[in-house]
């Protein structure tokens, strides 16, 4: 049975706005690699879930295989941390569009699910 979202006549109404989308996206794209950006991809699954007082992070298990204790991991509500590492390491422009999560964070503005864009340029003189 198709769920009522994604009925063949309500999606065809909705995919003018992917299309949109993926046109946005592409320039993004283009704009950053015209600058000699770095798209980077970092790890949505994160040790600590961040130290934003406003912000609540997933919470999720991954269980090993050998039967050791399972490890507590946050889905990420930002690549800030991990993008700002990559600067430490030596990265100096570097840019990402990313899903990021937000529990608590549901409503007709908000979606706990989300795409984000986050970039960084080392050493910009921006006066």
């Amino acid at each position: 049975m198709v769920t009522p979202s994604w009925h063949p006549d309500l999606y065809a109404r909705r995919r003018p706005h992917l299309e949109v989308r993926q046109k946005v996206i592409r320039a993004i794209r283009r704009y950053f690699e015209e600058q000699n950006f770095a798209e980077v991809d970092t790890p949505a699954l994160q040790f600590s879930p961040g130290n934003e007082v406003h912000l609540q992070a997933f919470k999720t298990e991954l269980r090993h295989p050998h039967g050791e204790t399972p490890t507590t991991l946050y889905l990420h509500t930002s690549p800030e941390f991990a993008m700002k590492k990559l600067l430490v390491a030596g990265e100096h422009r570097l840019y990402q569009i990313a899903h990021v999560y937000r529990n608590g964070e549901r409503s007709s503005r908000h979606h706990p699910e989300f795409s984000m864009m986050e970039w960084y340029r080392a050493n910009a003189d921006t006066a």
